[in-house]
């Protein structure tokens, strides 16, 4: 039996559609992946010989190694080749946003030049490199002889297929209860089957681009620093293009996708990359027979969340209109003439009362042997639909307001949003920019080096800061601020908010109230606003995960990161939720003077 393949004790003829194993050559021949090839070359703008043994190779080694398995089950490039066109586009993609960068920050002129060439390097690799443990940990692919036997399983581990002895076709099916984003740390791992040696030599002999370098690919984006940023900004783009969002950037026309179908796409793959967990206590869906229950807001502002950040236009604002276009397509089930169902779901010695929406569970997973397990519970449904009127204002009963609450608690109550659980809305991490690629045509072939030589430098290119809003204050603007990371960026923002006196404190519908424990940042509305201004620095969600990394806030006993605040009005009483900061000085200076606590608010005692 071949190295790198496991052979199943009894052999088996392969299924009809089984994909042959093709050379980098035949891989790569299409027109259109000719003319991004000749792209990239023109983008990382080293010497011929030098591009063809450190890019070239690496690309080259890449297609072997994917082929023509899809970059992923039901979400973006999910389609045969879509991991190679994939790879490819968000290289392209990373090198045109690189060009735009001034690497390392803070560099020296001199430094800058001199380390020109090896951080385009590292950025093409990276991009390259950055769903290569896909085959290894979501994927099973079955090989095949010439004669139709099998040859068992790859093992990616070993090397790519074509290293394999008499191994003709393959053919793939996805392994169930995949772990979310674990492939990003199975990368590391593969990349001396992709990277050519000196490749590897080249981008270790600069710690910071290598340090940079090996969290870009294992998908720790927290210490990636800008060559992250660029990865990350490439590769939504490619998503955000392939998924119908953007469509009029395109390089190619293609079918306009309609929001249904982007709703359904986008709610299939947070369920199937498990960011949206199911069947367990404080899980956001469950599974029983042919319905699959989800719950409702939790749901559908994960899904809004998700399109938005991979740059979809047109996404519903409103829950409403939302459940309404999934209603009419049929892939929601219907509690009379409403979309939301309340319902009672418990399981082994807990119990919840939530409103959720009713899928098919075809919707979802076509294929009965595809599908989870049912929930070892049960869900009933109560006898009452959900009264008519927005599904937000009644989505968490935990947080509504009392009957007849006076005008300003009830502001304060609706200016945040409730989350029951510190990962209520695990959301993509993917910023969204109008950077697209430009049109290019041409081919060059391959050539092989001899002997290396040193790289030479290159020219660099400025860069601009978003010019200041008018009649903004003369103060450090929010570009100026270098720090890459959003949570600092965030509480950066929200210092200089503070001192300039430019965002409200206490106030009825302020997202920043001072209490007796310390100050209440209203979760997630200041962070909401944050992201709005500057979406760049990623979704709400993201900001906020970031900011609570630096841990400046203050736990609860049961290892919660919101706490809950009683407002007490003149007759009647509301709740508002946050995050709590102890230390007031961590907005307001030494030298600045701390806004008195609010009277109306109080921590709830639970």
């Amino acid at each position: 039996m071949a190295h790198g393949a496991k052979r199943p004790n009894t052999p088996t003829a392969p299924a009809s559609g089984a994909i042959p194993i093709q050379d980098a050559g035949t891989l790569l021949a299409p027109p259109h992946r000719r003319e991004i090839l000749h792209q990239i070359e023109g983008l990382t703008r080293l010497p011929p010989r030098h591009h063809a043994a450190l890019v070239r190779a690496a690309i080259q080694n890449y297609a072997v190694f994917v082929q023509q398995l899809p970059a992923s089950e039901a979400h973006h490039h999910a389609s045969l080749g879509g991991m190679l066109e994939h790879g490819l586009e968000v290289l392209c993609q990373a090198l045109l946003i690189r060009r735009g960068r001034l690497l390392p920050i803070g560099g020296k002129p001199e430094q800058i030049a001199q380390q020109q060439d090896i951080w385009t390097y590292a950025v093409a690799t990276a991009a390259l490199l950055h769903d290569l443990g896909k085959p290894a940990v979501d994927q099973k692919v079955t090989l095949y002889h010439s004669n139709g036997e099998s040859a068992g399983t790859w093992d990616p581990w070993a090397g790519p297929m074509t290293r394999l002895d008499d191994c003709h076709s393959y053919t793939l099916d996805y392994l169930r209860g995949r772990q979310y984003r674990f492939h990003e740390r199975a990368a590391p791992l593969l990349v001396h089957h992709i990277v050519p040696p000196r490749g590897l030599s080249w981008i270790a002999s600069e710690r910071q681009v290598f340090a940079q370098w090996l969290a870009a690919i294992g998908g720790n984006m927290d210490e990636a620093g800008p060559l992250g940023e660029i990865i990350q900004e490439a590769d939504g783009l490619s998503v955000a293009r392939n998924l119908g969002a953007d469509a009029s950037s395109r390089a190619a026309p293609s079918r306009a996708r309609s929001l249904w179908e982007r709703l359904l796409t986008g709610l299939r793959h947070l369920i199937l990359e498990g960011e949206l967990p199911l069947n367990r206590n404080g899980a956001a869906g469950w599974t029983l027979g042919d319905d699959l229950w989800m719950v409702s807001k939790r749901t559908i502002d994960a899904l809004r969340a998700h399109l938005v950040a991979e740059g979809h236009s047109g996404i519903p604002s409103s829950n409403d209109r939302i459940y309404d276009t999934l209603q009419e397509h049929g892939i929601l089930t219907p509690c009379g003439d409403r979309a939301i169902w309340r319902a009672t779901v418990s399981g082994d010695g807990w119990s919840h009362e939530l409103t959720l929406i009713r899928l098919p569970i075809h919707r979802i997973w076509p294929q009965s042997t595809d599908r989870p397990a049912d929930f070892a519970g049960q869900v009933k449904p109560t006898e009452t639909p959900t009264p008519s009127g927005p599904e937000e204002a009644s989505s968490d009963p935990e947080i509504e307001a009392t009957p007849g609450v006076v005008p300003e608690t009830a502001a304060v109550a609706n200016a945040q949003a409730a989350s029951d659980e510190e990962d209520a809305l695990p959301l993509p991490d993917l910023p969204v920019s109008e950077t697209q690629p430009t049109d290019d045509t041409g081919h060059h072939d391959v050539s092989s080096l001899d002997s290396h030589s040193a790289q030479p430098s290159l020219p660099t290119h400025e860069t601009t800061d978003a010019p200041t809003p008018p009649n903004a204050p003369e103060t450090t603007t929010h570009s100026e601020i270098h720090s890459s990371d959003a949570g600092h960026r965030f509480l950066s923002w929200l210092q200089q908010q503070a001192k300039q006196k430019q965002l409200a404190v206490n106030h009825p519908t302020a997202r920043l109230h001072v209490v007796e424990e310390g100050v209440l940042l209203i979760s997630p509305a200041l962070f909401k606003d944050y992201a709005n201004s500057y979406p760049a620095d990623g979704d709400w969600g993201h900001v906020q995960k970031r900011f609570m990394k630096m841990k400046l806030h203050q736990r609860l006993e049961n290892g919660t990161n919101i706490h809950r605040y009683v407002v007490s009005g003149e007759r009647n009483t509301s709740h508002v939720k946050g995050i709590l900061l102890p230390d007031p000085s961590v907005i307001w200076g030494a030298d600045q003077q701390v806004p008195p606590p609010n009277r109306h608010l109080k921590a709830a005692n639970s």
